[in-house]
């Protein structure tokens, strides 16, 4: 092959660029550079790659339970009626505006107010509405996932640190590392319901704030802890803090705002909260806390648009007046597209509502069910509520003529259970517990570590799901695993009934 000069150089800056692979795209910045918890997770992508590097010499099915896919449903119709109409009129041939349609923004302001966020402390503009908000406290973007990286590139200079409670989504680990920022882990504790702590979390913010102004002297600035994640739901542990944990999203707002660190408060799954009643309560619902919080918003995990990535963020004008400036310098404008479905979910039209009452009741219900499907199969039908039962039989007996899983019932999976105190209030997936395996063996794998485990039912039964330290599992001696259940019956019955095979093989 000719020698190109030009590729050449781009390769000595990104040698890793020489090879094809089909597994994930680089998750950016040398590995050996990333901080424990963090690198753990960019491992745990590594190993995925080999994993998937094999599947073309493999005719098996494979079972991909990593996912962060919704199940499989019906759009939202208030949103495909809005890109519809907005397609067929005769404002489709312009270019949109880098902070997106003024309709769309005060659409979106009224449906925060009915939502109950409101602004204390607003400035003194004429447009500013009675909760103390206006348009030019949101903007659109592509997904959470670029509001979040887009943040972090704002708020956080060199050796800057992001508080990350554990276990959480672990790209958002990765991002502000890639930053150059820094990582600390908040470990949840089960005598907190795996809630952040408020005490911990100030403990945590003056001891790291103390080391880094102890560590770094020659910065011309000194680093502190500028960001706290707050993810309700969670993903990947699906508690929620809704009204009845309002005491405790106070306390934990008052001690950011007190120590100048800004809430990231993450409610992308907050649609799919499974009781209407605790659905989660956004931080900026809370008087004082608005211009200290940073909410993401978006379709993408409730209203069965994932593969359109459309979010907003909503925060103080400063924030957003700099994310509409990296918007600009970066892709000019949002898709318009993006504004007309953000428009279609969230506004607060009778209309709207009532069609939203209507689909997360059915929605909701399909992810309960399969939860308590997966639960019943992993542990056995004793696991489930007496009154869950029947149900739980004919969705089995619909979804499958293969009658295997009648063992299931009777003691469930061997060797695996579902962590202790942790079954999901919202969201879809499960933290399974594969401690029991630990040093059990088939032929030449010896289940040591979590990594041992992974690769053992991926050349066994072509399984793969999430490592515990994939989602910053605190606890590094566990075997956990998170596994989606937003799948059809048939699959969760078939791993689960593979899964029980496999492990079967293992002995002492």
């Amino acid at each position: 092959m000719e020698e190109i000069k030009s590729i050449n150089r781009i390769l000595e800056e990104y040698p890793y660029l020489s090879k094809r692979h089909d597994g994930f795209p680089s998750v950016g910045k040398n590995i050996s550079e990333f901080s424990n918890p963090v690198r753990k997770i960019a491992d745990g992508f590594s190993l995925y790659d080999s994993l998937i590097a094999t599947r073309f010499n493999d005719s098996r099915k494979e079972y991909n339970f990593t996912s962060g896919d919704p199940l499989q449903y019906e759009a939202f119709p208030p949103i495909k009626d809005a890109m519809h109409k907005y397609i067929e009129s005769e404002f489709s041939y312009k270019y949109p505006y880098s902070e997106g349609d003024d309709r769309i923004r005060e659409i979106l302001v009224n449906y925060l107010k009915q939502e109950g966020v409101i602004n204390t402390d607003p400035y003194n503009y004429s447009d500013i509405n009675d909760v103390g908000l206006s348009k030019y406290n949101l903007t659109f973007t592509i997904a959470t996932s670029h509001a979040f990286q887009c943040i972090m590139d704002i708020i956080t200079r060199p050796k800057d640190v992001i508080i990350v409670p554990a276990p959480n989504y672990g790209l958002f680990a990765i991002r502000p590392e890639r930053m150059n920022a820094d990582v600390v882990v908040l470990p949840l504790k089960e005598e907190d319901n795996y809630l952040p702590n408020p005490e911990r979390l100030e403990k945590i913010i003056k001891e790291t704030n103390e080391n880094l102004k102890n560590k770094y002297k020659d910065l011309g600035y000194t680093p502190k802890v500028v960001g706290f994640l707050n993810a309700n739901p969670s993903n990947p542990t699906g508690k929620v803090m809704g009204k009845s944990e309002y005491n405790r999203l106070k306390a934990i707002g008052t001690v950011c705002k007190n120590n100048g660190v800004f809430i990231i408060d993450d409610l992308v799954y907050r649609d799919i909260s499974y009781s209407e009643e605790e659905k989660a309560l956004p931080m900026s619902t809370i008087p004082g806390m608005f211009r200290n919080t940073i909410s993401l918003f978006g379709l993408s995990k409730s209203y069965g648009l994932a593969s359109l990535r459309s979010g907003f963020v909503v925060a103080d004008e400063v924030i957003i007046r700099e994310i509409v400036n990296r918007i600009f310098q970066e892709m000019d404008a949002i898709p318009a597209i993006i504004g007309e479905s953000l428009g279609g979910a969230f506004n607060n039209t009778p209309e709207r509502n009532e069609e939203y009452k209507k689909y997360f009741n059915n929605l909701r219900q399909e992810y309960i069910n399969r939860y308590k499907v997966f639960k019943s199969l992993i542990m056995g039908i004793d696991s489930i509520d007496y009154e869950d039962r029947e149900n739980i039989f004919n969705l089995l007996i619909k979804h499958s003529t293969n009658k295997d899983y009648y063992s299931l019932l009777d003691k469930g999976i061997n060797g695996v259970n579902i962590m202790n105190n942790l079954e999901p209030e919202a969201g879809f997936f499960l933290l399974l517990n594969f401690n029991e395996l630990k040093g059990l063996h088939y032929k030449d794998i010896t289940i040591n570590n979590e990594f041992d485990l992974l690769k053992y039912l991926y050349q066994d039964i072509k399984l793969r799901f999430i490592l515990g330290s994939g989602c910053l599992w605190p606890n590094n001696e566990d075997l956990i695993g998170r596994f989606t259940f937003a799948k059809p019956y048939e699959d969760l019955i078939e791993v689960s009934t593979l899964m029980n095979e496999s492990t079967k093989k293992l002995v002492r």
